[in-house]
């Protein structure tokens, strides 16, 4: 296993936009205050890192060097608690990952992603465990005993494809309020350049208007991110 320090970057306050619905009158409500979302950390991962740690995981990235790269990615999403009484429902935070101007079967993908499926919100996440095959360790999945079915907070999904994304829902247990890290091991051609778009969206239920969707205007700088050329980008020691 080799283990990674992450670094806690800077929170940026978001600004969510009501989806236009037919039935809705312009200008769409905006929400301030409520989410905000973090610059990213990019970490390349190569040999010469792991030449201090598990001689398995070295050997597995000599091998892919040549013509693969793998890079750290993580985001953190900050959730608060409503001021007039309105709770989240659910928030989507997705990845859409490019290569411009490669053909689609070199495009890169999302060789392994956490958190995979949670049952309960946890801290904001400070280190990150690799196996010796670039996958993400997790601890396993803990339900409440006697639980009839999964009741889950946070479900990821679209891992080995280059669409990754995370659903969290509010439960009765836990509302949608706090920190969540999200990380991915990206796999891409060697030297290509690596793109990584970001949404986020979220429901909130107004007690007057029921359950309304909006989508975060995010700024350019953190809607698209350049994995070769990120200022956070975190270089081998």
């Amino acid at each position: 296993m080799t283990r990674l320090e992450l670094p806690r970057t800077q929170l940026h306050e978001i600004v969510l936009v009501e989806v236009p619905r037919l039935q809705s009158p312009a200008p769409q409500h905006r929400v301030e205050g409520r989410v905000s979302l973090s610059t990213a950390v990019v970490h390349p991962l190569t040999p010469e890192e792991a030449a201090a740690g598990d001689a398995e995981w070295l050997g597995f990235l000599t091998a892919e060097a040549s013509h693969s790269d793998y890079l750290l990615l993580s985001l953190t999403c900050a959730f608060r608690p409503p001021a007039n009484g309105a709770p989240f429902a659910d928030a989507a935070l997705g990845v859409l990952l490019e290569s411009p101007d490669e053909p689609a079967d070199r495009q890169p993908i999302a060789w392994s992603i956490s958190p995979k499926k949670r049952s309960h919100p946890v801290e904001r996440a400070t280190t990150v465990t690799l196996s010796a095959k670039l996958a993400i360790v997790e601890s396993s999945l803990e339900l409440t005993p006697g639980q009839g079915r999964e009741d889950l907070f946070v479900i990821g999904m679209g891992e080995r494809d280059s669409d990754p994304e995370w659903r969290m829902q509010a439960t009765r247990r836990h509302p949608l309020i706090g920190d969540e890290t999200f990380t991915l091991i990206v796999k891409a051609v060697a030297g290509a350049p690596v793109h990584a778009r970001v949404t986020l969206a979220a429901t909130i239920k107004h007690r007057r208007f029921g359950l309304i969707p909006y989508r975060a205007d995010l700024p350019t700088a953190l809607r698209t991110i350049n994995l070769r050329h990120h200022p956070t980008r975190q270089h081998d020691a």
